[in-house]
């Protein structure tokens, strides 16, 4: 799991700035520095975030996890469902 990852799923939700960390606290119960840390690459990630935030944003979980998509199986990226809203607004 990359750090990466992590950032982009907090940027496509469109969260404030100020507010993005207690954000995804409250959508994973990870708490708000250990997700600073973990996006910063100052902590590295352990099964139970990995399972916080699939279980968050479980269309995201391969890509997460492996960075695979698998869009027939709904099993997308930040990036692709973006793309998709795009394209039905």
């Amino acid at each position: 799991m990359k750090p990466e990852r992590l950032i982009a799923i907090i940027d496509s939700k469109g969260f404030t700035d100020r507010k993005k960390y207690v954000e995804m606290e409250v959508l994973t119960g990870i708490k708000k520095e250990t997700i600073k840390n973990l996006c910063r690459n100052q902590q590295k990630f352990n099964n139970e975030h990995l399972e916080a935030i699939a279980a968050a944003f479980p269309q995201y979980k391969m890509w997460f996890a492996f960075g695979e998509v698998y869009p027939e199986i709904g099993q997308i990226s930040p990036a692709i469902e973006h793309e998709q809203e795009r394209d039905v607004g």
